[in-house]
C-alpha cells in the first residue's frame, strides 16, 4: 500500500490519508474483503498519529466503503450489501411513500453455505449453514426487484418465520 501525505499542504492529514486510502480500496489490489495494515503499521510508515488515520479510517466506515471488524482489523466491504444507515429506508416503506402497494411474487427460504464474503461479513467463519431470503417483489401490476437477504445466525432464525410480511416492521 502506497500512500503519501504532504505535511506542509493546507489540506488536513485525514482528509489526504482519507481521499488516497478511497482510491486505493476501490482498485485491483484491495479487493473486497482484503484487510489494510494495521494502524499502528500503518501511521507509523506515515508518519502521522494513530488518532489523524482513525479519523480518516472511520470516515470511509461511515461512508460504508470500509468495516471494522473487532479483534480481526479493518476489511474493504462488498459494495453489494452497503447503504447508509441514515437515509435508509425498507422496500415497503419506500413503496408507501411513493403511494405504491408493494407485493410479493415469489418468496424462497433455504439453508445454504455462506460464501467467504457472508461469512466474513457477519464474522462467523466457522457457520456451516446460513438462512437466506429470495423474495420478487414488485407493485401490483409487475415486479421490479429482486432482493436476497442473509440472515446473521446469532439472531436465531429457524426458517419457519411468516417472510411474506415486511422483515423491518
Amino acid at each position: 500500500m502506497k500512500i503519501l501525505v504532504n505535511h506542509n499542504s493546507a489540506i488536513p492529514l485525514y482528509l489526504q490519508i482519507e481521499e488516497q486510502l478511497r482510491t486505493i480500496i476501490k482498485g485491483e489490489e484491495y479487493k473486497q474483503g482484503k484487510m489494510l495494515p494495521n494502524e499502528i503499521d500503518l501511521s507509523k510508515q506515515l508518519g502521522i498519529s494513530r488518532n489523524t488515520l482513525r479519523q480518516a479510517i472511520n470516515n470511509l466506515v461511515n461512508e460504508g466503503l470500509l468495516m471494522r471488524k473487532k479483534g480481526v482489523g479493518t476489511v474493504v466491504v462488498n459494495s453489494a450489501v452497503c447503504s447508509k444507515a441514515q437515509n435508509w429506508m425498507s422496500f415497503t416503506q419506500e413503496m408507501k411513500t411513493l403511494g405504491i402497494v408493494p407485493m410479493n411474487y415469489e418468496l424462497h427460504v433455504s439453508w445454504t453455505k455462506p460464501t467467504d464474503d457472508i461469512a466474513l461479513f457477519f464474522n462467523a467463519p466457522d457457520v456451516k449453514r446460513i438462512l437466506k431470503l429470495e423474495r420478487l417483489r414488485g407493485n401490483q401490476e409487475y415486479p421490479f426487484v429482486y432482493f436476497i437477504s442473509y440472515f446473521n445466525p446469532k439472531i436465531g432464525l429457524t426458517g419457519s418465520e411468516d417472510f411474506s410480511r415486511p422483515l423491518y416492521e
